[in-house]
């Protein structure tokens, strides 16, 4: 067996990094039975008859606690508790996830009480712990030192951190960045029980501006072993205070605007009425936990999972709010809970638009068109089902009236037709209303088409499109002699790129205008 200054050297010289998982609010929810994604746990190999319990990673290992007498390791015993002392170990894992080979981490950091969860800086040159107290063992305390080649046992400096006080501190987690650590504290003026806080870590790796992570993460009761994702983006943390099935439950918060929101369990696949705690992603979608779930929960094993998300289809029908007028090329833009974009469509032809759904994201979806309010659609997928509908209204915008015409989004009619489409006809009655409330009001109805195609053809379909606008006023109560229609073709374009013109700008040149006479 190695001893553990020559393994500490090895580990700096085999160094592997570890990519971190990827990544309703504060209101009750009934837990669902599926949430669309699925958690496989798989004992990790390392198990004994005592506890184990997961807790960081150190270079290329994996740093766990146990009461288990292992190689050289001293088990004391708390002679409150009268059972066995948790030590730190590391334990070496292959490329399906297996633990084997538990090995003292350090002896110079090793107590003579029981040992916590530790963190690292994101250099891997300070370890954060944490250790019973000698006056109370179910308090802790939390410790930092930095690591030196050149000093025996290659750490140096422990030194406890001013912000421990008459109150436990335990299982630490660094973000990934560095730039916080995250802990689990019964300190006073918390929600109750044990909450999770955050500190900022300085310079020179101490601790300021303890902040408490509100209500969404924190109840009643207790929440330990934060865990954040590599991206900063989720906090994972265990609980006994929110919807649990039963214990301590994982769960996940979204950090948005340095706030946390849509706190959600994630569910029976990998919750028990047992405690679920130490979840951290090794890989994405691998990684490891700890339960006590085949015990009388006094010891924990260490089990690796693998997630399998199964991606679900979004159909959503866009219509007007009061006819339910299918509206077809309305923009949209899928975001997610941090305001990222997804992904920008338009609707075809009938209204509709798909998605494919991550059952893990809360999604936001931005309908906007031309002469209509814009909406916002909020949707997350619940798992119950592989395919879901959506039906998103828009209301209309009123015309709008100038010295000299009545303004209104553009009139579409299918290509190389004169027909109306459904949704011109509801453009339309915009004109209908403006000319019922002014009844002395008269208009000419002047159509234009694009630049393409030859001139003639392009004045007689434009002329059989302002009939047709002419037509389905008349056909609405509008008397003859308050209407004139013309066609103009191409002779009065709006943007002349010589042919070229992109259709964004194309689209425009198509247009009808409603010029007031009187």
């Amino acid at each position: 067996m190695k001893s553990s200054n020559l393994f500490v050297f090895s580990l700096l010289f085999s160094a592997q990094l570890f990519a971190q998982g990827q990544s309703s609010n504060n209101k009750a929810f009934k837990i669902p039975e599926s949430n669309g994604y699925s958690f496989t746990t798989y004992d990790a190999g390392v198990n004994s008859e005592l506890s184990e319990i997961g807790t960081a990673f150190f270079m290329n290992k994996y740093l766990i606690l146990s009461n288990k007498k292992r190689g050289f390791s001293t088990v004391s015993v708390d002679p409150k508790t009268n059972t066995p002392n948790h030590n730190l170990f590391c334990v070496d894992f292959d490329k399906n996830g297996n633990l084997s080979r538990p090995v003292i981490f350090s002896k110079l950091l090793d107590s003579d009480s029981n040992e916590g969860g530790v963190t690292f800086s994101a250099d891997q040159k300070t370890i954060y712990l944490t250790r019973a107290k000698e006056s109370n063992s179910k308090q802790f305390s939390l410790y930092k030192a930095t690591l030196d080649l050149q000093a025996k046992g290659f750490w140096k400096d422990i030194q406890e951190l001013t912000i421990n006080g008459n109150y436990s501190i335990e299982t630490p987690f660094m973000s990934p960045n560095g730039q916080k650590i995250y802990f689990s504290s019964d300190k006073k003026g918390g929600f109750g029980g044990y909450d999770l806080y955050s500190a900022d870590v300085l310079a020179d790796g101490t601790l300021t501006n303890v902040t408490n992570l509100g209500p969404t993460v924190n109840s009643a009761k207790d929440e330990k072993y934060p865990y954040v994702s590599g991206d900063n983006r989720h906090i994972y943390f265990s609980s006994n205070g929110h919807e649990t099935f039963g214990g301590y439950d994982v769960f996940r918060a979204s950090n948005v605007n340095n706030g946390f929101i849509n706190r959600s369990n994630l569910g029976e696949t990998i919750n028990t009425n047992n405690d679920e705690i130490a979840f951290t992603y090794s890989h994405q979608n691998q990684g490891y936990i700890s339960s006590n779930r085949k015990t009388d929960k006094s010891d924990f094993d260490i089990y690796k999972f693998e997630l399998v998300v199964l991606e679900q289809n979004f159909n959503a029908l866009v219509e007007e709010n009061k006819s339910k007028t299918a509206l077809p090329n309305t923009e949209v833009v899928v975001k997610n809970e941090f305001g990222d974009v997804i992904k920008t469509l338009k609707t075809d032809n009938n209204g509709k638009f798909s998605l494919k759904m991550n059952p893990m994201v809360d999604y936001t979806i931005e309908t906007k068109k031309e002469g209509y309010e814009p909406n916002i659609y909020r949707f997350k997928p619940n798992g119950n089902s592989l395919e879901y509908k959506g039906h998103i209204a828009l209301n209309q915008l009123k015309a709008k009236v100038t010295n000299t015409a009545i303004e209104i989004e553009n009139i579409y009619f299918a290509y190389n037709k004169v027909e109306l489409q459904k949704e011109s006809e509801l453009s339309l009655n915009k004109i209908l209303d403006v000319l019922h409330e002014n009844p002395e009001m008269k208009i000419s109805i002047n159509a234009h088409s694009d630049s393409k195609g030859k001139a003639a053809y392009n004045m007689a379909l434009s002329e059989k499109r302002a009939e047709s606008t002419y037509n389905y006023l008349i056909q609405n109560g509008i008397s003859k002699d308050r209407l004139t229609y013309k066609g103009y073709g191409k002779s009065q374009l709006k943007f002349k790129c010589n042919g070229n013109c992109p259709e964004a700008l194309e689209s425009q040149n198509r247009r009808v205008e409603f010029i007031i006479k009187k």
